[in-house]
């Protein structure tokens, strides 16, 4: 029965009096969409969830007040249809409606300049915060983030100047980081240039010119590599000579079997004369070595020296005696080892 009489009430007011509710209601809404828009500028500031959700409610209310300023105006156009309203009153009417036009469009004057307002009065607080997300993603190495925001304070807001004040910030940071980066590269390098590992060297430096292919010093790495295996073989040229002057055979020959990976047929010509001695002081010590370890009847040693001078000098005439002798050599030394344990 409340309800009834509601809608009863309802239907008997004026038309009037139903004209001036939804203008009334038209107002509140647009007052409602205009909070809404200082909200959500708020919002943008904040990032703030509650915020965000009143903004929302502000927009929701604001819509169903509309829809009902509609639904009461529209009613009140049908009781006028149906009523056979007089002149006077569609003048009223009239009235109402140019009253309820200029009333939006004053609303609509101050949202305007409501808005500009607002850019005006949060102008420098948009800036500092493009500014600190700048430096935030600077700070992270986030460079293409960064260099997004400058374009929006030089675009947006016109602070071209301050801009380019960051971007050049950027492009040293920037740089800064790559040059760090390529350090500990080549650090890396340095290492296994160190340990004279020449083919890990080549591919460790093609695999930082693909990865910083705009850094000076990762293109200089070939030269790099090269500039330090010349002077390693330089460097065992020069201990090898010291060796053989020491009369140092077997350093002398260490050095010559490693030398041997770098030299070529011309640079090893130098070095042939110094080689060739070093070569027969070594086989010599080697012979003498034999002799004596069979003289003392130390099978285990003769068989070790015979062994050794097969394995270094494979094509010489000692060689191919001590094949003769190593089968007999051999047998002794398993009686000896055995006579041992």
């Amino acid at each position: 029965m409340e309800t009834g009489n509601g809608w009863r009430k309802f239907w008997l007011q004026s038309e009037a009096a139903l004209f001036g509710k939804s203008l009334l209601l038209y107002l509140l809404s647009f007052v409602s969409y205009l909070v809404g828009g200082i909200v959500a500028d708020a919002a943008k500031l904040t990032d703030n969830l509650w915020v965000t959700l009143a903004v929302l409610l502000l927009v929701v209310i604001g819509s169903a007040i509309f829809l009902t300023a509609t639904f009461l105006f529209c009613v009140a156009l049908i009781r006028v249809a149906l009523s056979g309203t007089r002149f006077v009153q569609w003048t009223e009417l009239a009235s109402k409606a140019d009253e309820l036009h200029e009333l939006l469009r004053s609303i609509n004057d101050r949202l305007l300049i409501s808005e500009v307002a607002k850019r005006i009065a949060f102008r420098e607080k948009d800036r500092q915060a493009l500014r600190n997300g700048i430096r935030e993603d600077i700070k992270k190495g986030d460079f293409d983030a960064a260099l997004a925001l400058v374009e929006q304070l030089s675009k947006t807001y016109g602070y071209q100047s301050e801009a380019e004040e960051f971007r050049v910030q950027i492009q040293s940071a920037r740089a800064a980081e790559t040059e760090a980066k390529v350090t500990e590269a080549i650090g890396r390098l340095d290492r296994i240039i160190a340990d004279h590992d020449w083919d890990s060297a080549s591919v460790e430096a093609a695999k930082i010119q693909r990865v910083f292919p705009d850094s000076p010093r990762a293109r200089a790495l070939n030269r790099r590599i090269a500039e330090a295996r010349e002077a390693h073989k330089r460097e065992l040229e020069q201990q090898f000579l010291r060796a053989a002057e020491r009369d140092e055979v077997d350093r002398a020959m260490e050095l010559l079997r490693e030398l041997d990976l770098y030299l070529t047929e011309q640079e090893a010509e130098p070095l042939r004369e110094t080689a060739r001695g070093v070569i027969g002081k070594k086989r010599d010590n080697l012979g003498v070595q034999f002799k004596l370890a069979i003289h003392d009847k130390d099978w285990l040693r003769a068989v070790r020296a015979g062994e050794q001078i097969i394995r270094e000098f494979p094509n010489t005439k000692m060689a191919n005696e001590v094949r003769g002798m190593l089968d007999l050599l051999r047998e002794r030394a398993a009686g000896q080892r055995a006579a041992q344990v």
